[in-house]
């Protein structure tokens, strides 16, 4: 795994050795990037990389020029790498680690996000549950990106409005939109 633009460029990233993490390939997280690309201006953005693993999502972001990212994970081998990546690129300063349940974070969590990204456990997570927590981090107008099962359909949510899905092997991207003006 490693960074693919922007100013950590070619700089690699651990990975946890744990058999049930799956990190997000080079090649989805590039074709995630491009799909951005014209929808995102990433400089001054602030970013939200739920079930955060090794980060890679979230510091990719960073380094295309994201003011700040908010990492959320709950398993302490992935974010003890977390941490160990995000020092390694020197981006304590912009990043913020929370280890927390997802849905307990976004219940509690007062700040809203540019963009908010999710790769959650394929087999151990709620589509309503997760749509809900992205709906209620997103700013109006913010995009989601969700990494699911191509088996999975995620659903719809009033809040948010699907705009792109593009399916690599086994695993399909979802883009959403905050509706805009719209609170969560």
């Amino acid at each position: 795994m490693r960074i693919i633009a922007g100013e950590w460029k070619g700089r690699s990233l651990h990975v946890p050795r744990d058999a049930a993490f799956r990190p997000t390939t080079d090649r989805v997280k590039e074709a995630v990037f491009n799909i951005l690309a014209g929808r995102v201006s990433w400089e001054g953005s602030s970013i939200c990389d739920l079930y955060a693993g090794s980060g890679g999502l979230g510091l990719e972001a960073l380094s295309r020029g994201a003011r700040t990212a908010t990492f959320v994970e709950r398993s302490t081998s992935s974010l003890a790498v977390l941490q160990r990546n995000i020092r390694a690129l020197g981006a304590e300063q912009c990043s913020t680690v929370r280890r927390q349940d997802v849905d307990r974070f976004a219940r509690s969590e007062a700040a809203r996000y540019d963009v908010v990204f999710a790769d959650p456990p394929y087999a151990a997570f709620s589509a309503a549950q997760l749509l809900d927590a992205i709906a209620s981090l997103l700013r109006p107008g913010g995009l989601a990106v969700i990494e699911h099962g191509a088996l999975q359909p995620l659903g719809t949510h009033p809040l948010l409005t699907a705009f792109d899905e593009r399916r690599y092997g086994s695993t399909t991207i979802t883009l959403f939109q905050s509706l805009d003006g719209e609170e969560a």
